[in-house]
């Protein structure tokens, strides 16, 4: 029940915002997982949550990106400009991931979301 509850708000999270869901997520199964005694080796369950919030932000940003396209918002040379480096950033981002200590990871996304907020606030 609760999963299913972090999903709506994750869904409704990145349909507002066109993106976030995935930072709830990662947020709230880190929170949940790391009671949980059958997942207490902190590196093998943050790669376990990377895992599930790439998945679960899949068809949130399609379905998302389709309500947009729908209600006539349609950034199409943005997209096809934007794509290609996004495809291969996030292949390399995979295979990086294996190569660095988990920790570091953690910080390096904490820091980066703690930026972009506070550049968000005071724009």
């Amino acid at each position: 029940m609760i999963l299913s509850v972090i999903a709506v708000i994750a869904g409704m999270i990145n349909g507002i915002f066109g993106t976030g869901g995935g930072i709830i997520i990662i947020f709230m199964l880190n929170h949940l997982l790391e009671k949980d005694e059958d997942h207490n080796n902190d590196e093998e369950m943050f790669k376990k949550i990377m895992v599930i919030t790439m998945i679960s932000v899949i068809p949130m940003s399609v379905i998302s990106a389709v309500i947009y396209f729908i209600s006539g918002i349609k950034e199409f040379k943005l997209v096809l400009s934007f794509l290609p480096g996004a495809v291969i950033g996030g292949i390399c981002g995979a295979f990086l991931m294996n190569k660095f200590n988990v920790k570091i990871i953690k910080n390096v996304f904490a820091v980066t979301v703690i930026y972009a907020g506070i550049k968000m606030f005071f724009k």
